[in-house]
């Protein structure tokens, strides 16, 4: 009986191991172990390469050839890998340094200019490259952000994981009823809330058309923004060549209608629309283990191909 609790948190044991060993590491090692098991997991893993795959077939649409579609998961799982490499060093990072150095930001005067003005600033991102890195290197610029992340099982994990995010001066709360009543104050008080838009974890949100197929997303960016009367910012980041992260801070200005469920809809439609864009981009940075779409969507059939008479070439039927 009291070696449950102990198999219950094997994740929370794993990962303070890990920590205490690869977390250690210079980040070029960790990112050639990272690299190591994201193929492993990719190859091997029961439904992490599949999900994936099914992921990317949407971005990249049925024309797209298997083998394109596997090159660009793989890619998936490698940045997915890379961005826990960073998180487990992260609360022995330089943030000035990386602030200087290895940081680009496009846009950050739009946060400024929102905050003297009285504003509250929603800023909007998804799991692409690493926002949680350029969230923590605008600390060395004296903000401090608010985020609402995932809750983890078990609890010690969540706890273990918000240390590490919380070193360098930003707070973090697990998404629930009370961690969305701190946000709201926050943003009250002219602060940064930081949200991902990309996964609908509370199983709460909206079905819209995105890479040209239904399926859910969370409209907590927006619908805080509404309630708060706050700045809505995209903030979709990219790795760059080396360790670079650049950020890009656009405003999306918000429709408002006076019908809240109405206005909920069509900003989250826009807000997911400018995703989508930069998605496309380079589909290769997304890092979501998790089927976005409910059901796969099929390749194109290969065209046939027949012998021209006399033993020609292949030839495509027409």
């Amino acid at each position: 009986m009291h070696r449950l609790p102990l198999i219950r948190k094997w994740k929370y044991y794993l990962m303070v191991a890990v920590i205490a060993t690869i977390g250690r590491m210079p980040i070029s090692w960790r990112y050639g172990v990272a690299r190591f098991l994201a193929d492993r997991v990719y190859d091997w893993g029961p439904r992490i390469g599949k999900n994936i795959r099914s992921n990317i077939r949407h971005v990249l649409g049925p024309d797209a050839a298997e083998e394109e579609v596997d090159r660009v998961a793989r890619q998936c799982a490698r940045n997915t890998s890379r961005y826990y490499a960073d998180v487990v060093g992260m609360h022995r990072m330089n943030v000035k340094k990386f602030f200087d150095n290895d940081l680009v930001i496009e846009g950050l005067d739009y946060i400024r200019d929102a905050q003297a003005a009285g504003h509250g600033v929603v800023l909007a991102s998804a799991h692409y490259a690493n926002p949680e890195f350029a969230l923590q290197g605008i600390a060395a610029a004296g903000m401090k952000a608010f985020a609402l992340v995932e809750p983890l099982d078990p609890p010690e994990l969540g706890r273990l994981m918000r240390g590490l995010r919380t070193v360098h001066g930003h707070q973090l709360e697990p998404v629930s009823f009370a961690g969305i009543k701190r946000a709201i104050a926050w943003l009250r008080n002219a602060g940064i809330v930081a949200i991902l838009v990309d996964r609908d974890i509370q199983k709460h949100g909206i079905e819209i058309e995105f890479c040209g197929a239904k399926a859910r997303f969370p409209t907590g960016a927006v619908d805080l923004a509404l309630r708060t009367d706050s700045v809505l910012l995209t903030g979709w980041t990219r790795r760059e060549e080396g360790y670079k992260i650049r950020v890009v801070v656009t405003p999306l200005p918000l429709i408002v209608t006076g019908n809240h469920d109405e206005d909920l809809r069509a900003n989250t439609i826009r807000l997911l629309a400018s995703f989508e864009k930069h998605l496309k981009a380079d589909p290769g940075q997304w890092s979501v283990l998790d089927r976005i779409w409910p059901d796969d969507l099929p390749a194109k059939p290969k065209q046939p191909r027949t012998v021209a008479a006399g033993g020609g070439d292949d030839q495509a039927v027409q």
